[in-house]
């Protein structure tokens, strides 16, 4: 069964007994827009989210998918990885604390494209209005931890102190920090500053609703 076929019949169970996708995750203990990421990019829930769905209409793997709960894992596996969801804020503002550690809150899935990053990623959340009309209070942004892979993009960085979500611009002899939203101004670190980090480059972004 391939993921596009699973929400089908989760839409389908849904509609027969009068519920919505929000009834959905409050009983299986899901995050509503993750799932709805999940639904329009067809990409399959975590094995632990699935059968928590499956258990809320109480039903199981080989009555659902026709197959044993072992085989369903890999399935899945080969559709999704799971990343952590790091307790640190990237300011798209004036800038956020970044501490020492980073607290792992949870893990997510990621489509299968992402996989060839491997291990570097990591998920964190957005706070300020700097980036918008790309990035928006809230969303939760998925990104290396690879550095500066030599393009122009938009990057989290530590900048004097602080922890930032950019957009950066080569410019020769430094670097060009970005803001999209043309109410904040352009910051320039060059090529010496030691106060300039780049963590890693942005590869994908959940929008809050």
């Amino acid at each position: 069964m391939e993921a596009v076929e699973f929400w089908t019949k989760i839409k389908k169970n849904l509609s027969e007994i009068g519920k919505t996708q929000e009834w959905l995750c409050n009983e299986a203990g899901l995050d509503l827009q993750s799932m709805r990421n999940r639904i329009y990019k067809e990409r399959f829930p975590s094995i632990q989210e699935t059968l928590r769905i499956l258990e809320v209409f109480g039903t199981t793997a080989e009555e659902f998918f026709g197959m044993n709960t072992e085989r369903l894992e890999k399935t899945i596996a080969k559709d999704v990885l799971l990343i952590p969801v790091v307790d640190q804020v990237f300011s798209a503002g004036k800038g956020q604390y970044l501490p020492d550690n980073d607290t792992v809150n949870e893990y997510i899935s990621i489509p299968n494209h992402l996989k060839k990053y491997g291990n570097s990623l990591s998920a964190s959340k957005v706070r300020g209005d700097s980036m918008e009309p790309t990035l928006f209070d809230g969303d939760t942004i998925i990104c290396d931890i690879n550095g500066y892979d030599g393009t122009d993009g938009i990057y989290t960085i530590h900048y004097k102190g602080n922890g930032f979500v950019k957009r950066l611009q080569s410019t020769g002899d430094g670097v060009k920090i970005i803001s999209d939203n043309p109410r904040y101004e352009p910051m320039f670190a060059n090529s010496e500053d030691d106060s300039f980090t780049v963590i890693g480059k942005v590869r994908a972004v959940l929008h809050n609703m």
